[in-house]
Parts: structure tokens; C-alpha cells; sequence
């Protein structure tokens, strides 16, 4: 049993290894976001729909349009706080 987790410790440390490389060289980015997806979301959420009616229409998990949506009320924020500054 021990032999195994040592195997599977290891295959892990060895595949962080080669993300962190591929990561300097420029050659991983990891997942890319689904953009539309989260278009779908804000116009759902700013349409007045529920955390979980939203992700029923999106057909997403809630976890999901919550971090969309925080991030979409951080960019807003950041956008209205450069607007006065001009």
C-alpha cells in the first residue's frame, strides 16, 4: 500500500515539475474560460435571476456562476473607480 502512494506522490510532484517548466517556456496557459458561458451568466444575474435559476439556464454548476458573477461586480467596480479618476 505504501509502495503505491509513494508512486502516486511522486508521478504528481514529477507532473507539477513539467507544468512549472512548460509554464516558463510560455507553452501552458492551463484551461481557457468559456466565454459565452459567462456572458450567459452576467445577462442572467443582471436580469434578476437567482444564483441557482442561473445556473439552471447556463447549465452550470452554482459554484460556478458565483465566482463568475464576483468577478463581474470586481471588473465593474474597477471600471467605475477609473472612470472618476479621469
Amino acid at each position: 500500500m505504501q509502495v503505491a502512494r509513494d508512486d502516486f506522490e511522486d508521478r504528481r510532484e514529477r507532473q507539477r515539475q513539467g507544468i512549472d517548466r512548460a509554464r516558463i517556456n510560455g507553452k501552458y496557459a492551463g484551461r481557457q474560460a468559456d466565454t459565452a458561458t459567462h456572458e450567459r451568466i452576467v445577462a442572467l444575474r443582471t436580469g434578476g435571476n437567482s444564483i441557482t435559476r442561473t445556473a439552471k439556464l447556463a447549465g452550470c454548476s452554482e459554484s460556478q456562476v458565483k465566482r463568475v458573477w464576483a468577478e463581474h461586480q470586481r471588473s465593474e467596480g474597477s471600471m467605475r473607480v477609473g472612470e472618476n479618476a479621469t
